[in-house]
């Protein structure tokens, strides 16, 4: 995957310098946790503190994500978008996704268009086309870019690209088989997007790409079946030449997840390309290299290494020229954190290989990872990258101390700017990198909520979607700490904060629901249309409601 980076020490200068002039004042970065209770309702206990929890902050930086997200399809305001930067706007989008998928999971009782409308919206932009969009859209800033060598190579055909003839294999264009740096992105965004909300909307689309992965995967392409399939690696490319761990890592959680909720058995198309990733691209300390040329790209020109790069082979590093592969920490801890559903055991052994080799320290409550032990001084987009990478991994490693110090030090250096209406808030990070802004957002979401990336390989069971659930509120004056029914104890969590009077619509109650603070009975729901409706006025509510009466 080529991505023009930002490779800048002055970066790094300002962050060192920063969290050093800012001494003690800065503690861990997550914020309190959320106020809880112990209430006991018909001889039954709930304690809230059992149940996930989201804070104000992590709320807060949603709505912040929204204003960004709910623009138009074709407007980027506030994304800070320079032509360096272009080709990874759709990794913000991707990864935004991966972030508050999380949340929903947290709240998962409160399912309303708050979180629903954000999350087609992501989907929605990712798939912006040139035609409609222009300059604009995502297939325009991903795949028709002058820069990276194949502007005009918008269709192309395996192994030879220029003069093909009826034995090669047509392996499309952006939308299909060799950009699995978009397709994987896309579909998996669809995928989480059934698993939220369960509208099967974006079945047919999803469902198309697995179908194609297999054929990639398990044949020639011609209809003949191949281990290793077309690129004979058990991989697919980012483009028509290269394959890395890191981008094939989504549609393998893509497919564990489909053979999750449907019941299919896709996994085994993987095997050979698992393999290949955990013996053949590796580097001396067994960790993933970044990246494994299938053939010579077009036009691949590099007279400047002494030691000739293999074709196929894994890619070369032009940084100690001696003959060993290319290495990124943000690919590592990418891979790492999106396999370890499928390979625990890898994840579970790398890891503080990864830490040793990558790491550095600063003080004892602070750390950052470098992209690469092979240019240890610099420090761009790709370091940034591995930092937030990693802090996601940290957690779902149940390593809080690593997650603690690298959060420390990638977010302390920047003011929080909350909205002026108090419902937004955001780290202002326009003196030094603009473009991470929008990251230290959702990367704060996906290194603090209770839920991982490998959680989300597991569905929502069949009988989720009769529980009761929240699927209509004054969205926009309230703050969901706490969303679940609990199917045990027959009772729904509800830890809120009201700003203003706000209706809630409550689904799926087979009778009139009974609300419950601090053991007592409170409120009155309304009947409507097969639903209840209840309303709180401005305060902070730990409610149980469980079923009532007829």
């Amino acid at each position: 995957m080529t991505i023009s980076i930002k490779n800048n020490k002055f970066i790094l200068t300002v962050l060192v310098l920063a969290i050093v002039l800012a001494g003690m004042t800065f503690g861990n970065i997550p914020g309190s946790a959320t106020s809880t209770s112990v209430q006991v309702v018909d001889g039954t206990t709930y304690n809230f503190a059992d149940y996930p929890a989201l804070t104000h902050e992590q709320i807060a930086v949603f709505n912040y994500l929204d204003t960004l997200v709910s623009q138009p399809y074709g407007s980027w305001d506030g994304w800070y978008i320079y032509p360096e930067v272009v080709s990874l706007v759709h990794y913000q989008l991707a990864f935004m996704t991966y972030s508050i998928a999380r949340m929903f999971e947290v709240t998962n009782g409160y399912r309303t268009g708050y979180y629903s409308d954000v999350a087609y919206d992501l989907i929605k932009k990712m798939n912006t086309t040139e035609e409609v969009y222009h300059n604009n859209s995502i297939e325009s800033m991903e795949w028709l870019r002058p820069s990276i060598g194949y502007a005009n190579w918008t269709e192309y055909y395996y192994p030879d690209p220029i003069n093909h003839d009826a034995d090669d294999v047509y392996t499309g264009g952006y939308r299909e088989p060799a950009n699995i740096m978009w397709t994987a992105h896309y579909a998996l965004m669809e995928l989480l997007h059934e698993r939220s909300f369960n509208t099967g909307e974006f079945f047919d689309e999803y469902n198309w790409y697995m179908e194609d992965w297999n054929n990639s995967l398990t044949t020639d392409g011609l209809g003949n079946a191949t281990e290793g399939g077309i690129w004979e690696c058990g991989l697919i490319p980012c483009q028509p030449y290269e394959v890395w761990t890191q981008c094939n890592s989504i549609p393998i959680l893509f497919t564990e997840l489909y053979d999750n909720m449907f019941g299919s058995n896709y996994m085994p198309i993987w095997d050979y390309g698992l393999n290949f990733m955990n013996t053949v691209m590796q580097d001396q300390y067994g960790l993933f290299v970044d990246g494994y040329f299938v053939q010579e790209p077009m036009g691949y020109m590099d007279t400047h290494l002494s030691t000739q790069q293999p074709f196929p082979g894994n890619q070369l590093d032009a940084y100690i020229d001696d003959g060993r592969p290319y290495v990124s920490a943000y690919g590592v801890a990418w891979s790492m954190l999106f396999l370890e559903y499928t390979q625990e055991n890898e994840t579970i052994h790398d890891y503080p290989i990864f830490l040793d080799v990558y790491g550095k320290d600063i003080s004892g409550d602070k750390m950052y990872i470098i992209d690469s032990y092979n240019n240890p001084s610099g420090f761009g987009t790709y370091d940034i990258l591995a930092n937030l990478y990693t802090v996601a991994l940290a957690l779902q490693r149940g390593d809080l101390t690593t997650r603690d110090r690298i959060l420390n030090f990638l977010w302390s250096p920047y003011n929080k700017v909350w909205s002026p209406d108090g419902r937004a808030m955001h780290w202002d990070s326009l003196a030094v990198e603009p473009f991470l802004q929008s990251s230290l957002g959702y990367g704060y979401i996906w290194a603090t909520v209770p839920v991982t990336v490998k959680d989300l390989a597991e569905p929502r069971p069949t009988e989720f979607w009769d529980y009761p659930y929240i699927s209509e509120a004054n969205d926009d004056v309230i703050w969901v700490y706490q969303a679940h029914w609990d199917p045990v104890s027959g009772g729904f969590i509800l830890n809120i904060r009201v700003d203003e009077t706000a209706e809630l619509t409550f689904s799926n109650f087979a009778s009139s629901p009974i609300a419950y603070s601090g053991g007592v009975m409170f409120g009155e729901f309304v009947a409507a249309e097969g639903n209840y409706k209840l309303t709180l006025e401005p305060g902070t509510y730990h409610l149980v409601i469980v079923e009532g009466g007829m």
